[in-house]
């Protein structure tokens, strides 16, 4: 998926002269319409850069999501920044501390906000996974989306059976 989307950014850059895009159809002779052909040669992230975004995502430094974001940065915005640079500066980086998250987890649970939704969790039964699913969006939305998935089903788990204990 990562190459995929490389290349998809170095498609769209192989924009026409005429200010149209790569994804225009045109009649005739396509190839002259082109600034470059489309072709990974002219990508603008070198094989470095990608290796070191590899390297974040399958260390669970940064999502895949969050990868995604960084690749078009490398592409568009940054050309000499890394991407642990870039993900450092933008605050893209998963939150893999289950200390940290379950305090994320105790504090959006005891929210007043909340409350009704505690409630309905306490009720158990189907109310559970339904809730939790809630909480799981809350904390996401918190945490900009940079909270580890697994780790915070634990680190929410956890916190709810502090909570409310013996919930089924």
């Amino acid at each position: 998926w990562l190459c995929n989307d490389l290349f998809a950014l170095v498609k769209e850059s192989a924009t026409t002269k005429e200010g149209h895009t790569a994804q225009e159809e045109h009649s005739d002779n396509e190839e002259s319409f082109f600034v470059h052909p489309i072709s990974m040669e002219y990508s603008k992230v070198d094989a470095e850069r990608l290796g070191l975004l590899i390297a974040l995502i399958v260390d669970e430094v940064v999502s895949t999501t969050q990868g995604k974001k960084i690749i078009g940065s490398l592409y568009k915005e940054d050309l000499s920044s890394s991407p642990k640079e870039i993900a450092d500066a933008r605050g893209w980086k998963l939150i893999t501390d289950s200390t940290a998250l379950k305090e994320l987890c105790h504090s959006l649970i005891l929210d007043t906000k909340n409350q009704k939704q505690l409630e309905q969790y306490k009720q158990g039964g189907k109310h559970i996974r339904k809730m939790k699913k809630f909480f799981v969006g809350k904390i996401m939305a918190a945490s900009k989306g940079n909270a580890h998935p697994e780790l915070l089903q634990d680190a929410l788990d956890e916190a709810l059976d502090e909570i409310a204990p013996g919930v089924e």
